[in-house]
């Protein structure tokens, strides 16, 4: 028996419980992994109240980030062997015992595996794949960021943000971060903004992006707010810029002003990650683009907080607070926070 995050009942993470469940063994293509350590994500949320575009069959463990060492491997498995050290890449599935890593035991299929990164303790290996593949997919394939141009990057003390703005800095981009308290500032010029603008609900900020680009507008916005948000900055976009939508921070409707979009030319594109993961090559490709700048010493995930395995709800609503600066982990062994 193992425990693992369960839920049972959609609704917020009151519904989630600890739970004991029987270890199988993994089938074939599959690798089972004992946890040190799970990081949170908005999208475990989105998936638990039922508001995920993947829906969710009940009862369901929880979560797609963690990092631990194999105990048992399925037939055909030949990437990974008993006593390897993984972290896990985020993949949702309706088969409700592949999906949720969270707990003390997890098993996942092997392409959505990856080794833990040398030198990281298990609250950073955890930490890794969900906001550097978002990042990577979204600025570079989808938004076609490359040096000398310029991003905004809303909500930037989130784990994604922290990720988009260290992408961006790593192929030689300006970063414009946002956030909406002072307070977050500091953080965001550590993790490498060029700049950051502190914005109020409703507040058009497009003539400070517009001051800081030297007039041009920016090329790329990386946004998981969405809904009336786009209003306040589509005034700040240069020719041809295109704008992610990762999130839905302020609903699922996309409020997009005509004028503003006509006069530069703007694209918007709902976004997700998972939309590129499914294919071999470009989930290869951007865990080989996310390696090699950990090994350059470009990318290390910020860890705002962890919390003990018994206090994973609370970690939860601590995320609802949206006072975080990058990733909310729970730890599960007592190493976990050790290289």
């Amino acid at each position: 028996m193992a425990k693992v995050i369960h839920v049972a009942a959609l609704g917020g993470p009151e519904h989630l419980s600890i739970a004991d469940v029987d270890v199988r063994q993994p089938r074939a293509g599959e690798v089972r992994f004992k946890v040190e350590a799970f990081a949170l994500n908005r999208a475990d949320i989105l998936y638990i109240t039922g508001e995920h575009y993947t829906e969710l069959k009940l009862p369901s463990r929880v979560g797609s980030e963690a990092a631990g060492v194999v105990d048992a491997v399925g037939e055909g498995v030949t990437r990974f062997k008993v006593g390897d050290k993984v972290s896990s890449v985020p993949f949702y599935s309706q088969e409700s015992d592949w999906h949720g890593v969270q707990g003390e035991y997890a098993i996942v299929p092997d392409q959505f595996l990856a080794p833990w990164p040398e030198g990281f303790s298990a609250t950073e290996a955890c930490s890794v794949w969900m906001q550097y593949l978002t990042a990577y997919y979204a600025l570079l394939r989808v938004g076609k960021l490359s040096a000398g141009k310029s991003a905004i990057i809303t909500a930037a003390a989130s784990s994604a943000g922290v990720g988009a703005i260290q992408t961006a800095k790593a192929i030689g981009a300006t970063v414009i971060a946002t956030t909406r308290s002072a307070s977050k500032i500091e953080f965001l010029k550590k993790v490498g903004a060029d700049h950051v603008i502190v914005t109020r609900s409703g507040e058009d900020f497009a003539p400070m992006i517009r001051e800081l680009t030297g007039g041009k507008g920016v090329d790329v916005v990386f946004d998981p707010i969405s809904g009336d948000f786009l209003k306040d900055y589509m005034g700040g976009l240069n020719w041809g810029a295109k704008v992610i939508i990762y999130g839905m921070l302020e609903g699922l409707d996309i409020n997009i002003p005509i004028l503003p979009s006509i006069r530069s030319n703007a694209s918007v594109h709902p976004y997700s990650m998972f939309n590129h993961t499914i294919s071999p090559d470009e989930l290869s490709e951007g865990i080989d683009f996310v390696m090699k700048n950990i090994r350059d010493g470009k990318f290390r995930p910020e860890i705002d907080r962890v919390f003990p395995f018994a206090e994973t709800i609370a970690a939860y609503q601590h995320m609802q607070g949206n006072s975080q600066c990058g990733k909310i982990v729970v730890a599960v062994t007592p190493a976990a926070n050790s290289n």
